[in-house]
């Protein structure tokens, strides 16, 4: 029997690399393959220079195991670059960078050699092993055991020549080397000689699994690794901000407790009725305590220029010291001085005293201010006499004193300025001194200026990990940024993340090791895994009815359009007009069926550079690449496939569609902004008739702020009675006797004036305002009725529309007796006219509600007949009094023959059925008299009456009296 690992020679078979190279060329590959992969492994790491998923010590290991020691320069040249390179991406390289690169790349050479030579010594090639035993010399030798010298030998090198930021300690850095060598080389270099071996012809038709399933475990641990180093930076980033917190409140704490130490001082001053010397440094001298910000603290009293010489005088007997003298000129327009009199500590501060504020612009300026506030005031960040190189500020506080013996009379007087003179530097300096910040950065600035206070590591400071605040210091603001130093994470408890990381790449190995040994059983099972995994994909971004692209791939679609690119396109927005009616109607499988045979149509005829998606329901959207008149060119084309007549479940269906169309990047350049305008087109479509294409327009937008308002309004006048009632009296046309009224709405706008119901009852539809719309105006009739009755004005019937919303209730029979009770009526004095597309939405429930309508006594049409493709086998159970024949019928009397066969038909139909037929829109005679011939009993229209308020109805009864 054959035993593939058993072999009579130690020495590992040579597989020749697949295309033969010059050595310079295939090291220099090399070296390039070596940075690149490094480059990519840098994101897995906390510290910057060392890595705990280092794949190319898994590159370099390969290489040699296939090409031999040859391959040693581009070991060594790669790992040279790729640790100069890291240096680089925080700031200019320098020499102990080059040193280090030069050791870090020998210490990876030295390794690869010795790893591949064990390897070969021991028969452990993962894939050509000669003995059955490889597995653990592979481990132990490629790995754990050799990758231990260049994570000693690295680490010192490391720290000793760079000293780069974030190190977590000789032991801990060089653990996690240890670990990055160790992984790339266990499971690394298994993968890339997987993948090599597929190129070769007597490898490929059975190792290509094992790349793949090497790669899978990588990729699990490195987004394990990843999903957890991420975790750990939110975490990081919360704490960070809590720090930063923490520094902006010991900031402020420090900033009012000097303000709070200068208000007491000048508190006590203004008390104080003779100041010396000696009473001020007792005054002000236990301030200095714990204060290391606090360079000196004057009293600068306010005098007028005409006292000068007297209070120098009086000022060099208090010191006892004869040059005291004020200098510094007061402006001319200004007769006081503010000379420094007293200040403390003396002696570092001896040269301030008899300093002029007022002779300095700025130092004017802020006596000004403070002077107008009556409270403390810091001036701008300047240099300090008594500390040059430090930036400083002064904070004046005002200092009053009540003038008058009546204590009901005195006066608050400025009496002059304790100013204290700051240094910012140590003040930042000691609100830092707090355990939890001293590894936080700062940047201190005024507004517009340069920062006066800078601690950032140049290059080294963690951007990535920031925040700003402002403080405010007696009237000035200053910004703060605030910076993670390079520290900041190793002293941290999130740097214990390597013990995760120590986890993850001992699954790695282990996982690397079961797939090396057990590949050939897996693959049944991961290419069934895989499948899902595409199942799952597919099926996140399709619709299973159409299997069109949903609205996910639709925004997938529109990132990759819109992501960095100028190239026009449009996007049309596909709406099925009435296509709710064939739900409710015939069922929603038929529906779907023909969302079906729609969509499967439509990407038939569609030209292959548009992609059709389903946004739900009836919606689709369609990406167009092009200008305008391509996009007018496939909303015609979309529009013809719609109106076809397509043959699902035994029906012959015929829809149309309402398109609206936005255009990139004239009308958005955001996916939710081009979405939004065609949407409002496809609106606008819809209300101008359905079955065509607009184009989104601006004024399209505010159209429907438009409709906003109107809807509020809408429903602001059903609260307010704005609604009236106009009458069209209806007559008998055998003795033109008057046989009722049509109760017809009208909006009496406060601003537009009286509007007619075809500006508002599509809206109150739209917005289910149409049933309390419904009930009042049943209330107006019936109270007019009632009024009506009472004066004894003889009124037949009167007759109001009901609406399909209104009808649907289910107490709604009861509703409409209450009110009827209510106002004292006969229910037989009011006829319902409901139309027949209202029959078709619910016929069953609708015949019972009319049934019962007209056993509890009411009088019943059906309006607009012949415009509603009724079923005539449901008319015949209609419990009707009344047909009304639609006005679009009457208006062709005598041009039309067609029109007049139907008018006929109808009244030889009402006649049949017992059911009286009345005409509408009856303007000539001869419509009348062509009616009154074919026995139409009773009309309306504007040759017997117009539509007429009860007022006009009261004046044109009074003329035809008169």
């Amino acid at each position: 029997m054959f035993d593939p690992y058993k072999s009579t020679s130690p020495i590992v078979r040579r597989v020749p690399l697949l295309i033969p190279l010059h050595p310079v060329s295939a090291n220099i590959l090399l070296a390039l393959g070596y940075v690149l992969l490094g480059l990519a492994c840098l994101p897995t790491g906390i510290h910057e220079q060392i890595v705990p998923l280092w794949l190319p010590a898994g590159l370099a290991l390969a290489t040699l195991l296939r090409g031999g020691l040859k391959f040693l320069p581009g070991v060594c040249l790669g790992s040279f670059i790729v640790n100069l390179i890291i240096p680089s991406l925080h700031g200019p390289v320098a020499l102990n960078h080059v040193q280090s690169a030069m050791l870090i790349g020998s210490g990876a050479a030295t390794q690869s050699a010795l790893a591949y030579l064990l390897l070969r010594r021991f028969g452990a090639d993962p894939l050509l092993p000669t003995r059955e035993k490889w597995m653990l010399p592979f481990v132990l030798f490629s790995g754990l055991l050799v990758c231990t010298l260049n994570a000693v030998f690295g680490t010192w090198v490391v720290q000793s020549f760079n000293h780069s930021g974030g190190s977590l300690g000789f032991l801990l850095d060089a653990t996690s080397w240890w670990l990055g060598d160790s992984f790339g080389v266990i499971l690394g270099t298994p993968l890339f000689l997987s993948i090599a071996s597929v190129f070769r012809r007597q490898y490929r038709q059975r190792s290509w699994l094992l790349p793949i399933r090497l790669s899978g475990a990588l990729l699990a641990v490195a987004l394990i690794n990843q999903y957890y180093l991420a975790h750990l930076s939110g975490l990081l980033q919360q704490s960070f901000t809590q720090d930063v917190q923490l520094v902006e409140a010991r900031i402020q704490a420090i900033i009012q407790q000097n303000l709070r130490e200068l208000s007491r001082l000048g508190q006590a001053l203004s008390e104080s009725s003779e100041l010396t010397p000696a009473t001020f440094h007792d005054l002000v001298m236990p301030a200095f305590a714990n204060n290391p910000a606090l360079r000196a603290y004057s009293w600068d009293p306010l005098i007028p220029s005409s006292q000068r010489q007297a209070f120098e005088q009086h000022t060099r007997r208090l010191l006892q010291w004869p040059e005291y003298r004020v200098y510094g000129e007061s402006p001319d327009s200004q007769s006081m001085l503010i000379p420094v009199q007293f200040v403390e500590p003396l002696e570092s501060n001896r040269p301030a005293l008899g300093f002029n504020l007022y002779s300095l612009e700025d130092r004017r300026r802020w006596v000004v201010l403070a002077q107008a506030r009556g409270e403390a005031v810091a001036t701008e960040v300047l240099a300090l006499t008594q500390a040059p190189d430090e930036p400083g500020l002064l904070i004046m506080q005002p200092v009053y004193r009540l003038v008058g013996d009546d204590l009901l009379q005195s006066q608050r007087k400025l009496h002059g300025f304790l100013v204290g003179v700051f240094t910012v530097s140590r003040l930042l300096d000691t609100a830092m001194t707090n355990p939890g910040s001293r590894n936080i950065e700062l940047r201190v600035a005024e507004a517009g200026k340069s920062p006066f206070y800078d601690t950032l590591t140049a290059g080294r400071s963690n951007l990535h990990l920031q925040d700003q605040f402002k403080v405010l210091i007696a009237q000035q603001e200053w910004r703060v940024d605030a910076v993670a130093g390079p520290d900041y994470l190793a002293a941290h408890p999130v740097s214990q993340a390597q013990y995760l990381q120590v986890l993850l790449v001992s699954i790695g190995c282990l996982g690397a090791l079961l797939v090396l040994s057990m590949h050939n059983r897996e693959r049944l099972l991961e290419a069934r895994v895989q499948q899902q995994t595409e199942d799952l994909a597919w099926q996140a971004q399709h619709d299973d009815l159409t299997r069109l692209q949903n609205r996910k791939g639709l925004q997938g679609a529109l990132e990759s359009y819109l992501q960095g690119s100028a190239t026009p396109f449009a996007m049309l927005f596909i709406d099925l007009d009435r296509f709710k009616l064939i739900n409710d109607s015939l069922g929603h499988q038929v529906g779907d069926g023909l969302l079906q045979t729609l969509a499967a149509e439509l990407q038939h005829q569609l030209p292959a550079d548009t992609r059709l998606f389903r946004m739900g329901g009836d919606e689709f959207i369609l990406l167009v690449p092009g200008d305008q008149s391509r996009a007018f060119t496939e909303a015609q084309r979309v529009l013809r496939v719609a109106s076809q007549s397509f043959a699902v479940a035994e029906h012959q269906l015929q829809v149309t569609a309402s398109i609206g169309i936005s255009l990139y990047p004239e009308h958005g350049d955001t996916a939710d902004s081009l979405v939004k305008h065609a949407d409002t087109a496809m609106y606008r479509a819809k209300g101008r008739g359905k079955n065509r294409y607009e184009l989104y327009t601006a004024e399209l937008t505010t159209d429907a702020l438009q409709h906003f308002l109107i809807e509020q309004h809408l429903r602001q006048a059903l609260q307010k009675k704005q609604l009236i009632l106009h009458y069209q009296p209806q007559y008998r046309l055998d003795d033109k006797q008057l046989c009722g009224y049509e109760a017809l709405v009208r909006w009496q706008h406060p601003v537009h004036g009286l509007l007619g119901p075809d500006k508002f009852i599509p809206l109150a539809e739209e917005t289910q305002l149409i049933v309390p719309l419904g009930w009042q105006v049943i209330d107006m009739a019936c109270q007019q009725l009632a009024i009506w009755l009472r004066q004894g004005k003889h009124v037949p019937i009167v007759a109001i529309n009901i609406s399909p919303p209104q009808l649907l209730q289910a107490d709604f029979i009861q509703r409409l007796n209450q009110t009827v009770a209510m106002h004292g009526l006969e229910r037989h004095r009011l006829e319902l006219e409901v139309t027949e597309s209202m029959i078709m939405q619910d016929p069953d429930f609708i015949i019972q509600q009319l049934q019962r309508l007209r056993l509890s006594g009411y009088h019943l049409a059906l309006d607009d007949f012949g415009t509603g493709y009724s079923s005539l086998d449901r008319i015949k159970h209609l419990p009707l009094h009344r047909l009304k024949i639609d006005k679009s019928f009457i208006r062709d009397i005598g041009r039309n023959p067609k029109d007049e066969a139907v008018v006929i038909t109808i009244i030889a139909l009402g006649r049949s059925l017992g059911v009286e037929v009345l005409a509408e829109g009856v303007e000539t005679a001869a419509q009348s008299e062509f009616l009154r011939q074919h026995g139409c009993a009773s009309v309306q229209g504007y040759l017997f009456g117009r539509p007429l308020s009860v007022e006009q109805l009261m004046v044109k009864e009074e003329q035809v009296a008169g």
